[in-house]
């Protein structure tokens, strides 16, 4: 864990000496911690406030923040972190969910180029690469006894832990009014660094003294967002992972959700309806039931 730190630590380290002090521009906290911005994502830990229900309900509270933002000439360093608690229900139907929690914290650094990538690609194009460094964890809620079968497949811990990610998004922008995101990603979670020398047995104790049932994921999301107005900009996020779990003898998990929403913009909060399908594992302690689900609600996120 303390290398692991060490690595965003350095990684942040490096980029600030690429800047000139004396062409450099520093801000204090310019707003979300990517400039292509995670949380009008379709991925079930995306850091927003949100309300939904079909038939089971859902709600979360969640928030991106950059700390500081270093720009000069084509690139632009954002260091910040989100945060997320998440409660959901599984079998009852009440209004306000609590047979399960969830939460998901990281911290992130983020390089975002704009007239390089324009250059190079055309113009209206920007890239960010992203290294984080975050713990999912999940429980259920302290009225609720998991009462789900138990198979010899299942993956422990919701598939949570402790990782590091690192990702590339795209944004491009199509006739003035059309923007278009992809995200890939790739999430290890501390076990896997054992694994990758061949220590096992310490593999197995880190999973196990960490709560970690996942070893590896890979995600990747297409979106397109529509200005149709200042007052509505509809959007579609398409998002897909997958989970490859630590122990030899679990499964691997898939989920594909498609998010359909039209955003309304203000001056300090975007609020968004929505409504979305998904196919595949679950989230939290229901990370192992595979299901089709739909929900419906509407999502609050700070500009």
């Amino acid at each position: 864990m303390r290398r692991v730190a060490f690595l965003l630590g350095g990684a942040l380290c490096a980029s600030l000496c690429v800047f000139e002090t004396s062409s450099a521009r520093a801000d204090w906290l310019p707003g979300p911690s990517r400039a292509i911005s995670i949380a009008d994502s379709a991925a079930p830990n995306a850091p927003v406030s949100s309300y939904a229900y079909g038939p089971r309900a859902q709600a979360s509270i969640g928030g991106d923040l950059a700390l500081f933002s270093v720009s000069h000439e084509n690139l632009t360093f954002r260091l910040g972190g989100s945060a997320l608690v998440a409660f959901e229900d599984a079998s009852r139907h009440a209004v306000l969910p609590g047979e399960s929690q969830r939460t998901a914290f990281a911290l992130s650094g983020a390089w975002a180029i704009s007239d390089f990538m324009a250059r190079a690609l055309g113009p209206g194009k920007e890239v960010e690469l992203s290294l984080a460094l975050g713990r999912d964890f999940a429980l259920a809620g302290t009225d609720y006894t998991l009462s789900d079968r138990y198979h010899p497949d299942d993956v422990p811990f919701g598939a949570g832990g402790d990782y590091v990610s690192v990702d590339a998004a795209l944004k491009t922008l199509l006739g003035g009014r059309f923007e278009q995101f992809s995200r890939l990603g790739f999430r290890a979670d501390l076990n896997a660094f054992p694994d990758l020398v061949g220590a096992h047995a310490a593999s197995d104790t880190v999973a196990d003294s960490l709560h970690e049932g996942g070893e590896y994921q890979a995600f990747f999301e297409l979106g397109l967002r529509f200005h149709a107005c200042p007052q509505i900009e509809p959007l579609a996020r398409l998002y897909f992972d997958l989970i490859e779990p630590h122990d030899d003898s679990a499964k691997t998990l898939a989920l594909v959700r498609l998010l359909l929403g039209a955003a309304l913009p203000g001056k300090s909060f975007e609020l968004t309806p929505f409504t979305a399908f998904e196919a595949g594992h679950g989230e939290g302690i229901w990370v192992n039931r595979t299901e089709l689900r739909w929900s419906g609600g509407v999502r609050l996120d700070a500009r």
